[in-house]
């Protein structure tokens, strides 16, 4: 099917028709761009490793727990989990808080963004950082008195300094004498496991009852990985060859973040070409474009 444009019946030498960008999703039977840049519940591919670190989180809120931890190499979907988990957990019976971390975030600052995200208001001038735990260990215990529990979701941890994560450690002694009274679920790269086996953090990553690390797909993973999602967008038939896919595991190590990239260079690519399949050969061509 061509719908690129049409062709002229005689081609004029040196130029080339212009192709708007996107025409390659419906070129292809698609409804969406199945591999955009962007976190999409419903293109979320549970391997096993993505529904162990899904189903571990939610226990360590269920089990009460204080801390769980997902790590993994970049790309390999942690933000797309933490996003699953924010819609997982219901009021009333849980307040969920979602922080990003960004580079050189303060304790201080780490303390206001989670006051920020639970809408209370902020004491004027220069708050001291024990005066933002009190606040927030206040408003905690209050949550619990109401029946609900708080649970903090903080992606991009391999991020924070090391007095961020004596606070987050600070935030998890906040308890009754018969339990802990939040959850903190951290997410951050496989160098945040690494750091925190220190002997510096025992007191934090002895509070860490549930941990996953998650994996990059193995070659059978991403065939499925890329076959779930062109079907979600609306292609039932295949569309990539197994040599092709193939080819995609090797370009990409499997890493979820780079197969996605290297298959849109490929549809893109095969709209170009006007070829019905993508080969190895566009795979190879794309993965060069990197």
């Amino acid at each position: 099917m061509d719908l690129i444009g049409p062709a002229p019946s005689v081609p004029t030498p040196g130029i080339v028709p212009f192709a708007p960008a996107g025409n390659f999703v419906t070129q292809f039977g698609l409804k969406e761009n199945p591999f955009a840049d962007s976190v999409h519940p419903a293109f979320f591919f549970r391997t096993d490793s993505h529904a162990n670190a899904f189903r571990n989180m939610t226990l360590a809120v269920d089990f009460r727990s204080s801390l769980g931890m997902v790590t993994g190499p970049s790309g390999t979907g942690k933000t797309l989990v933490s996003q699953l988990l924010l819609q997982h957990f219901e009021e009333p019976k849980h307040r969920v808080v979602l922080v990003l971390v960004t580079p050189g975030l303060s304790k201080t600052g780490l303390l206001r963004e989670i006051l920020s995200e639970l809408n209370l208001a902020l004491p004027a001038g220069i708050a001291r950082v024990q005066d933002l735990v009190k606040l927030l260990s206040n408003h905690i215990i209050e949550m619990h008195q109401q029946g609900q529990r708080l649970v903090i979701i903080v992606d991009e941890c391999h991020l924070l300094s090391s007095d961020c994560l004596h606070i987050i450690r600070t935030i998890s002694n906040i308890e009754t004498p018969q339990e802990k009274l939040s959850t903190c679920l951290l997410f951050g790269e496989s160098r945040l496991a690494d750091r925190l086996a220190h002997s510096s953090y025992a007191s934090l990553s002895n509070r860490i009852y549930m941990r996953c690390e998650l994996s990059p797909l193995t070659p059978a993973e991403v065939a499925q990985y890329v076959r779930f999602r062109l079907m979600t967008a609306g292609r039932l038939e295949e569309l990539f060859t197994e040599s092709a896919l193939n080819a995609l595991h090797e370009y990409s190590g499997g890493i979820c973040r780079s197969v996605n990239k290297i298959a849109m260079l490929s549809l893109i690519e095969a709209a170009d070409r006007r070829s019905p399949l993508i080969d190895e050969t566009l795979v190879r061509d794309a993965a060069k474009r990197m």
